[in-house]
Parts: C-alpha cells; sequence; structure tokens
C-alpha cells in the first residue's frame, strides 16, 4: 500500500536545508579553485621574477643612451663613459652579477623593458605618471630641471618663448610639460619641433630654426659648454626625477635594485660617481646635488 505524499512544514523545511547544502558546497568549490588560481598566479609571477633570471645568468642587462653627455656617451676612443654608465657599473657590483650595456634611445628605453630586452633601464629617464603606466621604477636616483637653450641675447626667460618654434627630444617628458605651461599662462598649443639627434637640435637652434631647445638642464649645459653663442635660460618648466626603469609588477627586483641603490648612496660610492661628473676638479659641468637617495631603515 502506498501512501499519499504529504507536503507539509518539514518536506519544505527539508528542501530549504538540502538547497542551503549546495550552496555552501558550491562556495566552498569556489573559494578552493580561486585559492589555486591565486597560487598558481604567485608561482608563475615568481617564476618569471627577473630577479631569479639575473642570478641564473650571472648578468644583468641595462638599457642606456649612447647620445646623452655627461650621462651616457661613447668618448673618442669607443668607451662607454658618463654618470648613468658608472652608476650601472657600481649597480651590477651590488647585484654581484656581469653588466651588458644594451644602447636604448628616448623612443626605446621603455619598450625594451617591456619586451624583456633589458632588465632594467639606466637612461636618464624622468619619473612621469604617465611613464609609471607601462613600467616600473626605482627610488629617485637623481634631481634636475627642464629648461631652455637659447641664443645669446635673444630671451631672458622660458615664458618669452610662449608662441616661438622650439626644439625637443623625441620622448622627451619636456614636451608634454611645455605644452601643460603654456596652457596653463593662457597661450595656444606650442609648435615643438621634434628630433631623434641632439646634435641635429643644437644645429636648428644655431641656425634660427626653432628658437629654443628643451631638455634636461644638465644635458643643455654640457652640449653647450665652452660655447659663447648659447646660454641656459634660469629656472625651468618641469623638475626631473630621474628612476631606474624595470618590468612593471616585479615586486622582488624592484627591491633587489631599490636596496642596491641605497647601498651606493651608504657606502659612498654614490657621492664619489656624482663628485667625479659635477662637483669634483675634472667635472665636466657644475651641477650641485640637489638630493639624496631614500634610505629604508
Amino acid at each position: 500500500m502506498r501512501w499519499p505524499l504529504r507536503r507539509g512544514r518539514g518536506h519544505s523545511a527539508w528542501r530549504q536545508g538540502r538547497a542551503r547544502r549546495r550552496w555552501c558546497l558550491w562556495v566552498a568549490a569556489l573559494a578552493v579553485t580561486s585559492l589555486a588560481a591565486a597560487c598558481s598566479n604567485d608561482s608563475e609571477s615568481g617564476a618569471a621574477s627577473t630577479l631569479d633570471t639575473v642570478r641564473e645568468t650571472g648578468q644583468v642587462r641595462v638599457g642606456v643612451r649612447n647620445d646623452n653627455p655627461p650621462m651616457s656617451f661613447i668618448d673618442g676612443a669607443g668607451a662607454w663613459i658618463g654618470f648613468d654608465i658608472d652608476l650601472a657599473n657600481a649597480m651590477a657590483d651590488q647585484l654581484r652579477s656581469e653588466l651588458v650595456l644594451v644602447p636604448v634611445t628616448s623612443t626605446t628605453r621603455i619598450s625594451f623593458l617591456q619586451e624583456g630586452r633589458v632588465d632594467m633601464t639606466i637612461a636618464s629617464m624622468n619619473h612621469t605618471r604617465a611613464r609609471d603606466e607601462s613600467i616600473d621604477f626605482s627610488i629617485t636616483y637623481f634631481w634636475d630641471n627642464q629648461s631652455f637653450l637659447v641664443r645669446a641675447g635673444t630671451y631672458s626667460s622660458i615664458d618669452e618663448l610662449i608662441g616661438q618654434r622650439v626644439a625637443a627630444n623625441a620622448g622627451s617628458s619636456a614636451i608634454p610639460s611645455w605644452e601643460d605651461y603654456v596652457a596653463e599662462r593662457g597661450g595656444s598649443a606650442p609648435e615643438i619641433v621634434q628630433f631623434d639627434d641632439k646634435l641635429a637640435a643644437m644645429q636648428a637652434l644655431r641656425d634660427g630654426a626653432v628658437e629654443g631647445y628643451s631638455e634636461d638642464n644638465v644635458t643643455l649645459l654640457s652640449l653647450a659648454a665652452g660655447d659663447p653663442d648659447l646660454t641656459l635660460l634660469p629656472g625651468g618648466h618641469n623638475p626631473v626625477q630621474f628612476g631606474i626603469g624595470m618590468p612593471e609588477n616585479d615586486s622582488a627586483w624592484r627591491d633587489q635594485v631599490n636596496v642596491a641603490l641605497q647601498e651606493l648612496w651608504i657606502d659612498g660610492t654614490y657621492a664619489a660617481i656624482y663628485d667625479r661628473w659635477f662637483e669634483g676638479p675634472d667635472r665636466i659641468i657644475d651641477l650641485p646635488l640637489d638630493g639624496e637617495i631614500e634610505v629604508w631603515p
């Protein structure tokens, strides 16, 4: 004899209990899956760390420029020299790795990092918010400003260059900075001629094809050294804070680079390098140190 099925309170409670159990099982499974994915991502991130690669190969590939005196350039004997070159050598020593110099330009110093062709770039690169969206940076290792080099006797302040045709290096942070500076003072969009070659920009300035050439002051002072027909305008439109460029989202490598920089500051190596190029008796230009490397306790 089959009794009729009664769907009262007990059955409803049983159904609700079964639904709750299924929900709990689903949540638990989702949590396990998420945890496994997170662990997998952490593992992949760790395996891809530049720090591991540098340790395994015993080499650190550093992107440097060969056209940016006195920061990094090639001398008459074909040797790499400059502040950034000395810093790259010191960083390699700190990392106990062989230094491999890789030439980069103002437009490839970021893309080479993104493509994995270099492990870091020490290439006079201003740490800006826009660039920070593409790569990571070390703590600041150099402080400067960007002004204009002009023909002597033509202008006395950078504001007088608003509305004039000026030059800048392709990919330089001086370009958006000057555009913002002009806009903030009510000027129309400036005409900026971009150059891949600094010497070509210098020649355009001397020939009167442009009225000013904007770059890092340290570079402008070096390019104009010994030329009485050129002068650097006082002040500037873009404070500069150079950082070492590194691949994005690689905290182990970034921390190692930052610690190495701090050690160079603590043991006096940084001061010796800076003195050689900017403050010592054999300096190329006068550029008093205007900052200090952040040291973590």
